[in-house]
């Protein structure tokens, strides 16, 4: 498993791929003699506002923004101005919650062992000092359904929304502050995070809730004595809020110039204490092999060229250290790897393969095999999930090989000793891809294709058959399973050539 320093181009590439699946190394990373060394889990990941931007009554009646993101969405379907960059259209955004089975059981169906979704802090908190329950129930639910599909669920306590209370707006509807910029944040943190942990540790309400969903009173005892969550998320992308909502002033709160970084970043890593010092109540009435696991999520790019390493100790490193210090706040890494950026003065794009996402450098699935040992080499210690790893294609023509590229250079980095947990696709469906709106697409399907049955494309191969032939040789690696992957690997390279 010898990777190309470069991902092989053009005129230059062979007719086949330069990667045998099915060579002996490729079983023994994915069957180890020694136990816990394989990749345990493969599945991919949503967060609550993308797959679900709006809420709507019993009447189908369009509720108020609990967020800043809803308020900037609704501003938006109301033909005003937002930073949503494009009209968006009601009727086509996703609806998870009128329909998670058919997410959760198309992720089974996929052979998928893990679903990752979040919660979200303004829904569950609508104004101050009030949780939720009935709201709560819901996240419950699919939970729930999760764990009865033999999957294991990572649920991310956070992922970029904050409740609108905890945002400053001017007469003209604009936000002016941010809900990190809050002085009393802190203190509305905590009391969601205690909350949600109450819930999920209260044995009562949590078999109502199993109760309304009709499981049997065997089924009930088994998640609750094993606790329904074993692997949170704390905080997804701090970096992310700091590059565009204080920096570049693409997200909310719009704020350019980074003058508020400082202040934002010490209050998100309270708030990633305060979720891992009280998530981890929730371990003392389970065994200990369903103890609470908390990481936090960091957007590690490979930064290439001139300044490549000084970028990467500032984008990287520099956040990632202000959350992890000593090593004793949390249990695990996660890894979201999208692209490659060129940090070189006047770099070329010729012989570089870019995604339909606007603001993304350029595909470069060797880049995962670095960030994962620069990792690894800081955080010795830490178990790495890949949180997140996807590509923006509209078309699902060069998407498969690049899922099938990525997941080789994952299995080198496992190679390498590389403790790589998981591994996560972004996403199963189509979402809302903030201020993008559904415009840029990463799903493997539309929410309308949930209820249709898999059919494989004409001469060619669908996003979903490459990643299914790839969660079949993780779950199940056999030489079968690892043959029709290669076989898989080939058409896909063809495709991507002819694109």
């Amino acid at each position: 498993m010898n990777p190309a320093e470069k991902m092989p181009t053009g005129a230059e590439e062979p007719s086949k791929p330069d990667f045998d699946f099915t060579a002996k190394e490729v079983l023994e990373t994915l069957r180890p003699d020694f136990p816990n060394a394989y990749i345990e889990y493969v599945g991919s990941a949503t967060s609550d506002f993308q797959a679900n931007p709006v809420m709507y009554d019993a009447l189908g009646n369009m509720l108020p923004p609990l967020s800043d993101w809803e308020f900037e969405l609704q501003k938006n379907l109301k033909g005003q101005a937002s930073g949503i960059k494009t009209q968006q259209d009601a009727a086509k955004l996703p609806r998870f919650f009128d329909k998670p089975e058919e997410y959760i059981d198309r992720s089974a169906e996929l052979g998928e062992n893990m679903f990752r979704f979040s919660l979200d802090f303004g829904r569950l908190c609508p104004e101050k000092g009030e949780f939720d329950e009935g709201m709560m129930a819901e996240y419950v639910k699919a939970l729930t359904l999760v764990r009865a599909r033999g999957q294991e669920p990572m649920l991310t306590i956070h992922h970029f929304t904050m409740p609108k209370f905890l945002v400053e707006t001017n007469r003209n509807d604009d936000i002016v502050k941010g809900g990190w910029e809050n002085p009393d944040v802190s203190k509305h943190f905590r009391f969601y995070i205690e909350n949600v942990t109450k819930f999920l540790g209260d044995e009562d309400k949590v078999r109502g809730v199993l109760n309304s969903a009709g499981f049997a009173p065997e089924s009930q005892d088994k998640f609750l004595a094993e606790g329904l969550v074993k692997y949170f998320i704390s905080i997804n992308e701090p970096f992310t809020t700091f590059l565009n909502g204080y920096t570049t002033g693409v997200f909310p709160p719009y704020k350019h110039g980074g003058l508020m970084i400082k202040e934002v970043l010490k209050r998100m890593v309270e708030a990633h204490d305060v979720s891992f010092d009280e998530l981890k109540k929730l371990g003392a009435h389970v065994p200990s092999d369903r103890e609470p696991q908390i990481g936090a999520t960091y957007n590690w790019q490979h930064f290439d060229g001139l300044f490549g390493d000084i970028t990467h100790k500032v984008a990287n490193e520099m956040t990632t250290n202000a959350f992890e210090r000593d090593g004793a706040h949390s249990d695990f890494l996660g890894l979201q790897y999208y692209f490659r950026n060129v940090v070189t003065p006047f770099a070329s794009k010729k012989d570089r393969h870019f995604g339909d996402h606007p603001g993304f450098g350029d595909i470069y699935p060797p880049g995962i095999l670095e960030v994962l040992k620069k990792m690894n080499e800081k955080y010795p210690q830490k178990e790495i999930f890949i949180t997140e790893m996807g590509f923006a294609d509209n078309a699902d023509k060069r998407r498969p090989y690049w899922m099938l590229e990525t997941m080789r250079y994952v299995l080198e980095a496992k190679r390498q000793g590389v403790p790589v947990k998981g591994m996560l696709l972004w996403s199963l469906v189509n979402n809302f891809e903030w201020d993008l709106g559904m415009d840029t697409k990463f799903g493997l399907f539309d929410e309308a294709q949930l209820d249709k049955p898999l059919t494989p494309v004409k001469g060619g191969v669908n996003g979903w058959e490459a990643w299914k032939a790839a969660t079949k040789a993780i779950t199940s690696p056999s030489q079968e399973s690892l043959q029709e992957l290669q076989n898989v690997y080939e058409k896909t390279k063809m495709q991507f050539e002819a694109n």
